[in-house]
């Protein structure tokens, strides 16, 4: 997300003294305003934000002072309190553009500082600006992504699931939830233990996102992936079984573990069939893909005007 800009605060001489010269009772929101703005042309960003908490404090209808704030705690690092901050701010501005805007940022800082909840409520005042079901879908991903990031899987689950009533055929939260279940899955670690029915679930996701988009190579990779730890799996299950079955006394069960054995080994064959394929699509794809980047590449600059020639020398 972008930075805030800085704004201009025109207090005459009264920004350099940091005093007062008028008469009657002192208006202590323009004292810590000016000691605030003093400190921030100073680039002294964590006693300004405390000069400016207590000038809003004393008169929070300052408009510009709510940003100054939040650029101030933006720059120290401190998100939650520029978040914050800028929510107030935006309550003054009129633009939609621009509230939209303020809300992303906002977001952001939030997100920053570990507070997704507080992200989510902002990035949905963006929701009502948004008139399409796609856009929404798309908000919805943002959202999905930013408890992703946090490692709130569940939550992310239930976003993207979101962007999908807008919008099924939204690739790109297809694909995310594929890698929710692929990690869940337990593809992430070669030592963790696979869970065939998560891998199940990164299929039927991966699957969707084949339909939609048959030319985007990745896919596949992805696909490949959760192949090879059902691969893994069977095996495991295929070598304990026949340690099992060597171990077993009793013949009959040795026989039935000898033969369940045979199923899983059967089954880690076709998912090495499966992963091969995946390796050939894969590498046609690819091809393909970076053919039609370099077409379209080649387009656009043929599109763009040639440079102008220099006039020659006389």
């Amino acid at each position: 997300m972008k930075k805030l800009g800085r704004v201009g605060l025109v207090l005459g001489v009264l920004t350099l003294t940091g005093t007062l010269g008028c008469e009657g009772a002192p208006d202590p929101a323009k004292e810590h305003r000016i000691k605030a703005t003093n400190h921030f042309n100073k680039k002294e960003f964590k006693q300004a934000a405390a000069e400016y908490e207590l000038s809003l404090q004393a008169d929070p209808n300052q408009e510009k002072s709510w940003k100054e704030k939040a650029f101030a705690h933006q720059q120290v690092g401190e998100h939650e309190k520029a978040g914050e901050a800028l929510l107030k701010y935006v309550e003054f501005v009129k633009n939609p553009t621009e509230k939209t805007d303020l809300y992303r940022v906002a977001a952001d800082e939030f997100r920053q500082a570990g507070k997704v909840e507080d992200a989510e409520k902002a990035l949905l005042q963006v929701l009502a600006t948004k008139g399409t079901n796609e856009e929404k879908s798309e908000l919805y991903r943002v959202i999905a992504d930013q408890y992703r990031q946090a490692g709130n899987l569940d939550q992310a689950e239930a976003k993207f699931n979101e962007a999908l009533k807008l919008n099924p055929k939204d690739e790109a939260s297809l694909g995310w939830l594929a890698a929710i279940y692929s990690k869940r899955g337990g593809t992430e670690n070669a030592q963790a233990t696979a869970v065939p029915e998560h891998l199940d679930k990164a299929i039927a996701y991966l699957d969707q996102v084949v339909a939609l988009n048959p030319d985007y190579p990745f896919t596949y990779i992805n696909k490949r992936i959760v192949m090879a730890k059902y691969i893994q799996y069977e095996q495991q299950q295929q070598t304990t079984l026949e340690a099992e079955a060597r171990t077993n006394k009793n013949k009959a069960k040795s026989a039935e573990a000898m033969a369940q054995a045979a199923e899983h080994l059967k089954k880690a064959q076709e998912y090495q069939k499966q992963y091969e394929d995946l390796t050939n699509v894969f590498k046609e794809k690819q091809e393909k893909f970076k053919a039609k980047q370099a077409a379209e590449k080649a387009a656009k600059e043929a599109a763009q005007p040639p440079a102008p020639t220099p006039a020659p020398n006389k």
